[in-house]
């Protein structure tokens, strides 16, 4: 029968007689705020060696075990760290269980950890009236001629537009929107899938031009509207920082300076030398983020890049993009199908539905408005 021990305070390894080893769980805080991930860590000491140990995290809020909430790292696995998200604010009880292979012994340690509001950011309050406009989007609208039948090869393609036989309908992803974007602002793009979100985001970077109306911009764009681009998929990592670094309008002596910051915010101080190419979509992202906004830009647009990422880097870069909001000089456009991210972040909201400017405001009546949509 598996030996059981459990040590609460976390202070001294649990360490059942006779066992010869035990058990502590260090936490990276023991309180933080409901936008920080936790990391436990277990620490084993004693007359063991770490491969023979499998670990295993609990936890649960108000008390120990089967809170209101709780839930579990899985089954046990060789991982001695772990990074919790707190579901909510509260008192959590965090446990980690360290089994040996061979014996069964199992050893566990335990903390409480409280979780409380972020009182540390704040929305950027509306703009004034005559708060200059970094970006005017006038009568904008974007027209795609779309084949009206399948051809099965370029031949049938290219007989059909010998013969006149070649007809086209007219598909508009924007139709006459219309809104301005104020320096300093954190403002949001919402809408269903394929309702021209992107395409207005791609429009206001310059990879697009407007059908119709037009679009001006003032000052420097760091935009991070498609995965990989900017980027050469068959060069390693590092020389890919120094390509969209240079995309991005930053001269070499900037990222040399840089490089260090780019790779750390990354975390992926390993994969340097590694081709892009057997990068995850969720690496790539790493990378492209933290060259975008290594600097603080006029503007900053940031279109779904963060939901191909991990959780804890998902909360990392929102940080990130706070902390450009404070700095007051910076402008983020912001498209997200997270209605959350953009109530925490943004101040004013656009929401663009099939096309056309359903309505554009203060956050929380265009967010209430979407999301009565949604029933």
């Amino acid at each position: 029968m598996s030996e059981t021990s459990s040590n609460v305070s976390g202070a001294t390894p649990a360490s059942p007689e006779g066992s010869g080893w035990g058990v502590t769980l260090k936490l990276s805080a023991d309180t933080v705020d409901d936008a920080t991930p936790i990391f436990a860590t277990a620490h084993v000491e004693g007359a063991v060696e770490w491969t023979d140990l499998e670990f295993r995290y609990r936890w649960s809020l108000d008390v120990e075990e089967d809170g209101p909430l709780h839930g579990s790292s899985g089954v046990y696995d060789d991982q001695s760290q772990w990074g919790f998200i707190p579901p909510q604010t509260g008192s959590f009880w965090l446990c980690v269980s360290v089994r040996h292979k061979h014996t069964g012994v199992v050893m566990e340690a335990s903390r409480w950890v409280t979780v409380q509001e972020d009182e540390s950011f704040r929305r950027p309050p509306l703009p004034s009236a005559d708060a200059p406009s970094v970006v005017e989007v006038k009568d904008v609208s974007m027209i795609f001629n779309i084949a009206s039948e399948q051809f099965n090869s370029l031949k049938e393609y290219f007989l059909a537009l010998a013969r006149h036989e070649l007809k086209f309908k007219e598909f508009r992803a924007l139709d006459h929107i219309d809104f301005e974007v104020k320096r300093g602002e954190a403002f949001g793009l919402v809408g269903t899938n394929g309702s021209g979100k992107s395409t207005m985001l791609k429009i206001i970077a310059g990879v697009l031009d407007a059908s119709e109306g037009s679009c001006k911009v003032t000052g420097t764009i760091a935009p991070l509207i498609e995965l990989g681009a900017g980027f050469d998929m068959d060069l390693t990592a590092k020389e890919n920082i120094y390509l969209n670094g240079a995309l991005l309008g930053y001269r070499k002596e900037f990222i040399d300076a840089h490089f260090q910051d780019i790779v750390e915010f990354a975390e992926l101080q390993n994969f340097m030398d590694m081709p892009l190419k057997n990068y995850s979509s969720g690496m790539v992202a790493r990378i492209a983020f933290s060259i975008a906004t290594i600097t603080e830009p006029d503007i900053l647009i940031v279109d779904e890049t963060l939901s191909v990422g991990d959780f804890l880097f998902q909360k990392k870069c929102e940080r990130r993009i706070k902390e450009l909001v404070q700095s007051d000089g910076v402008t983020v456009l912001l498209v997200s199908h997270s209605i959350d991210l953009v109530e925490r972040i943004c101040d004013r909201v656009c929401w663009i539905e099939k096309g056309k400017m359903r309505m554009v405001g203060p956050t929380d009546e265009v967010c209430d408005a979407y999301k009565r949509l949604a029933g």
